[in-house]
């Protein structure tokens, strides 16, 4: 519990600094933007680079992470977004290929608005319920 804390504190203290120096620089409150890409539990892919549900002996860690709150994220090629949304709706997608579109603040931060999951040739959306921890 002490660790989730300590995450959530410094994932915090991140997007603080990163909303708070694009203001300054800009004024603009974000620019609409979509991206693709494999959505992972932040925690995990941070920690040990996992991008899939499974992590080593345990199973369907990234959902249980994702399902306890902590955060999701995007990963485009080498590039994390960070979603600045309860963990709990994208827990079931963790590994899977997703698309978001949404306002983008800093250079890897986004408010999503819309989602879906990309599987077998079909896209289908994930229902964004709850709202924005902000």
């Amino acid at each position: 519990m002490k660790k989730l804390w300590m995450v959530l504190m410094a994932l915090g203290l991140a997007v603080s600094f990163a909303f708070a120096d694009e203001g300054k620089e800009t004024g603009e409150k974000g620019k609409t933007l979509m991206i693709t890409g494999i959505l992972v539990d932040v925690n995990c892919y941070l920690k040990d680079g996992h991008k899939g549900d499974d992590h080593d002996a345990m199973k369907k860690c990234g959902r249980d992470c994702l399902k306890d709150g902590l955060p999701a994220g995007i990963l485009v090629g080498k590039k994390l977004y960070m979603l600045v949304f309860p963990g709990p709706v994208f827990a079931d997608y963790v590994g899977k290929t997703v698309e978001v579109t949404g306002e983008m603040y800093a250079e890897n931060v986004m408010i999503p608005e819309k989602a879906w999951v990309l599987e077998e040739g079909s896209k289908k959306a994930i229902k964004l319920r709850g709202k924005v921890m902000m």
